[in-house]
């Protein structure tokens, strides 16, 4: 292949859309590109055989002379972009931008002379000095979101326990003890106030919950526990649901899985959200199955059930806070899984969910092995 003639080098130079300046030992500039002329605003003809320095802010004319200098008595024959500090330059109505510079030496008859190659990066620094406003406001908005939703549950708290203790005050009451009996319309309402209080309730607390996992103040109180303790608990506590939805929950726990550095109460939490979940979604007269068996470092637990499943595009936003599946009646306010999700990771655990329209769902937690924490 040829080489390039001098004549087509010099094209492309000309082309180029940065700036390509040439100067000499003196600092004088002996060549100017296109995109110089672009970006400074002097036509070659014009600025050609003026010195560098009309190009640089006055205050950096000194050190960068300087700089120059250095370069020229040193070993190193160039510098790329990104090598430097950031450097400023001047067009020639007086502005000044921000730009990246490379910089290399050449030795001719006449001495050394440089080549410097240079960016124009306003719109680059403008764009993430933007992205920096943004990301600042968006944490700001999200602080300030969570504030307001810790503030607010815990205000709710207290007219919604007044509530659900009057609501159980009346369902407790023995009409054959009073003069005048409760009646059976007031009871009712009663127990639908009673109702509705607890799922405000378990709404509140899994708001507080969501906002304590963003903020990394969940603390876990952890100890050594038998995983088919805990489960078990789920079962029994969610027995009334499977029973309405004539689902028979089925726990598969192997003899050899150990005991898990645990905290109980949040494990709770999440094998109860996970099959209650699974009881919803099943089919009438299926099985939901909660299987636990021993791997090399972990502990898996898998919840499973014969239901629906859920369409693959929506299986990515399983675990996202607020998101709620088409296949819900939305009595919820999306926080179960991204919460378990949460509690799980806090564990040192990972979690996962396979699922396929008509044939069921799996969820698999992992957790370490050992009664020791990890």
């Amino acid at each position: 292949m040829e080489p390039l003639s001098d004549e087509l080098l010099a094209r492309i130079v000309a082309l180029a859309a940065d700036a390509i300046i040439c100067i000499n030992v003196h600092q004088t500039i002996t060549f100017f590109n296109d995109g110089a002329s672009r970006i400074f605003g002097y036509a070659p003809e014009e600025i050609v055989g003026q010195p560098l320095r009309l190009l640089i802010p006055q205050r950096a004319v000194h050190a960068h002379r300087a700089q120059i200098a250095e370069f020229g008595r040193g070993t190193v024959v160039a510098r790329k972009m990104g090598e430097r500090s950031q450097i400023s330059g001047v067009r020639k109505n007086g502005e000044e931008f921000p730009a990246e510079a490379a910089i290399a030496k050449m030795e001719s008859v006449e001495g050394p002379i440089y080549s410097v190659v240079l960016r124009d990066v306003t719109a680059q620094r403008r764009a993430e000095t933007r992205t920096q406003e943004l990301l600042a406001a968006a944490e700001a908005a999200l602080r300030a979101r969570d504030e307001v939703l810790g503030l607010v549950s815990h205000d709710l708290r207290n007219p919604v326990n007044a509530v659900k203790m009057l609501a159980a005050a009346i369902l407790r009451s023995d009409a054959g003890e009073r003069e005048v009996s409760v009646p059976p319309v007031v009871l009712e309402h009663a127990a639908v106030m009673l109702q509705a209080a607890n799922q405000m309730d378990a709404l509140i607390q899994d708001l507080l919950d969501v906002t304590r996992l963003e903020s990394g103040k969940l603390h876990l109180h952890q100890q050594s526990c038998d995983v088919r303790d805990v489960v078990q608990r789920a079962v029994d506590t969610l027995s009334p649901l499977a029973a309405e939805h004539a689902i028979d929950v089925i726990i598969d726990i192997d003899d050899e899985v150990p005991s898990l550095w645990i905290d109980p109460d949040r494990m709770l939490q999440v094998f109860s959200n996970l099959i209650g979940n699974a009881i919803k979604f099943s089919l009438a007269k299926s099985a939901v199955i909660v299987a636990a068996s021993v791997t090399s470092r972990a502990v898996s637990i898998t919840v499973r059930d014969e239901g629906s499943g859920i369409p693959a595009d929506e299986l990515p936003f399983v675990f996202d806070r607020f998101w709620q599946s088409k296949r819900t009646n939305r009595s919820g306010a999306g926080l179960g899984l991204a919460i378990a999700r949460g509690i799980v990771i806090a564990h040192g655990g990972n979690i996962a969910i396979d699922s396929a329209v008509g044939a069921g769902t799996s969820v698999c937690i992992e957790l370490l092995r050992g009664d020791e924490e990890a």
